[in-house]
């Protein structure tokens, strides 16, 4: 069923505490400012379907925002895939991007987020569940923050697609609901491949023990003498049938390593509880033995140092 919400429902001065909430309860926590509200005004239909929400929006100049207070209050760790119908966007997640009509946002619910609305803006927002996503992409980091552009060629491709996926058409298309999120999927996996520059043609079994050398990785990338040896040792594999997963995957040893070590420091640089460690000791705990490596790392991901990551999330 549809659920429909306008802020017209209600009286102007509720109208900012109202809509914040009702993006909160349908959506992820998040908590909307910067405007009067007596112009807020916005309405929302959405509609949820096992792992994905689909929700159409659209309304006044806002801005929202995920900081610590809203991502502590958030229950189950998810991806929203936005698709910018129409205004200028200013968004900052891991860095400030801006994005105009067709371009699509990827946001982690585990980082926070900024997102400057300007007037009479729309858009369609996807919320996936964890699972989804990496049925179809292994490793969302290489989607995390980055603006999909209109102009690229799968990025093209998904955008017309989530064009279409209003919560109306969803309930009358054609085609079976299971069929429709799917497509949202595998349309996400070509665009990540894409951006990524990954190749998809590795077979099932390679993508399994793949997915086993980056549960491994994982668990052990703090250790920062760790080689491709150690891990295939651990999964009773030789070091070359290691590599040659991998790079059936699109993948090398050494990339998945820093992609890791850099998720764990900036989940560390993003928690209160890490504010008394040094940015460089927060490097090292991750398995950077360098701090400039570290620092060029993160710089690169994120376009800002450890530093500046960590004071933009404490103001």
């Amino acid at each position: 069923m549809i659920v429909r919400i306008s802020t017209s429902d209600v009286a102007p001065a509720d109208r900012l505490s109202y809509w914040s909430s009702i993006l909160s309860s349908t959506l992820t926590p998040v908590s909307v400012d910067n405007m009067d509200p007596r112009d807020c005004e916005s309405e929302l239909s959405a509609l949820q379907l096992g792992p994905v929400t689909f929700a159409a929006e659209r309304g006044s100049a806002q801005r929202c925002v995920r900081a610590r207070p809203e991502i502590r209050r958030t229950k189950e760790h998810c991806f929203n895939l936005l698709l910018v119908l129409s205004g200028s966007w200013h968004v900052t997640h891991v860095a400030r991007t801006h994005f105009g009509p067709g371009d699509l946002i990827f946001h982690d619910s585990r980082y926070p987020l900024e997102v400057e609305l300007p007037p009479d803006h729309s858009d369609f927002n996807l919320q996936l569940s964890e699972q989804f996503v990496r049925k179809w992409v292994p490793n969302p980091a290489w989607l995390v923050g980055r603006r999909i552009s209109a102009e690229s060629h799968w990025g093209r491709v998904l955008s017309n697609y989530v064009a279409q996926l209003s919560p109306e058409f969803i309930l009358q298309a054609p085609l079976s609901q299971s069929v429709l999120i799917d497509q949202v999927g595998a349309l996400l996996a070509l665009t990540a491949t894409e951006l990524g520059g990954r190749l998809a043609s590795s077979k099932p079994v390679e993508r399994s023990l793949r997915d086993q050398v980056d549960d491994q990785i994982k668990q052990r990338c703090t250790e920062t003498s760790l080689q491709a040896a150690d891990i295939a040792r651990s999964l009773d594999i030789s070091t070359r049938t290691l590599h040659r997963v991998l790079a059936a995957c699109g993948e090398t040893f050494g990339a998945t390593l820093i992609r890791a070590r850099f998720e764990v420091a900036v989940r560390m640089l993003q928690s209160p509880l890490f504010d008394r460690v040094t940015t460089a000791e927060i490097g090292r705990r991750a398995g950077f033995s360098d701090a400039s490596h570290f620092s060029r790392v993160v710089r690169r991901q994120t376009g800002q140092t450890p530093l500046q990551m960590r004071r933009a999330r404490q103001v």
